[in-house]
């Protein structure tokens, strides 16, 4: 058994893999897939031993351009570096494609991933929003949720 990882944009031939680790019928990846074949977006995943360990999604038509957004990691493959291995090919992606900055917004409340960011050289611009958004949870239901996120911003050149 190997904990290789690859990190690699998705393609519609990962869809049954990556709509396996989602809540039934949410819909995610198949969404995440039609905006990124409008160009919208680029949907990324971290797989270990062929099955999707983590996702990201670099989000090219934001308020702040580009923008990391939705960095999950898989409950059982946290701790394994796959939330930083999905930044750094994020951010390489980005800087190759001509940007300068890299943006995300995390969860005034998630100190985790404000550690993990801040240690991965973002830094907090003092800016924050407010989002309502409906999901699925994991028992197939839609629910609402309002969340309070602050900006983040990351140089990608010298």
């Amino acid at each position: 058994m190997t904990d290789e990882i690859q990190v690699r944009q998705c393609v519609d031939g990962d869809l049954a893999a990556l709509e396996a680790t989602e809540p039934p019928g949410a819909g995610i990846a198949r969404n995440l897939l039609k905006h990124q074949a409008a160009g919208t977006v680029v949907y990324v995943a971290a797989w270990r031993e062929h099955q999707p360990a983590g996702t990201v999604v670099l989000d090219l038509v934001s308020d702040h351009t580009p923008e990391l957004k939705h960095l999950f990691v898989q409950q059982s493959a946290r701790g394994a570096g796959i939330g930083t291995a999905l930044c750094a090919w994020t951010e390489s992606y980005a800087e190759k494609s001509g940007f300068n900055k890299l943006y995300l917004s995390v969860g005034a409340e998630n100190d985790g991933a404000r550690r993990l960011y801040k240690r991965l050289g973002f830094t907090p611009l003092g800016r924050s929003t407010t989002t309502t958004y409906q999901y699925v949870d994991d028992d197939g239901r839609k629910q609402w949720a309002t969340e309070t996120d602050e900006v983040f911003e990351k140089a990608l050149t010298d």
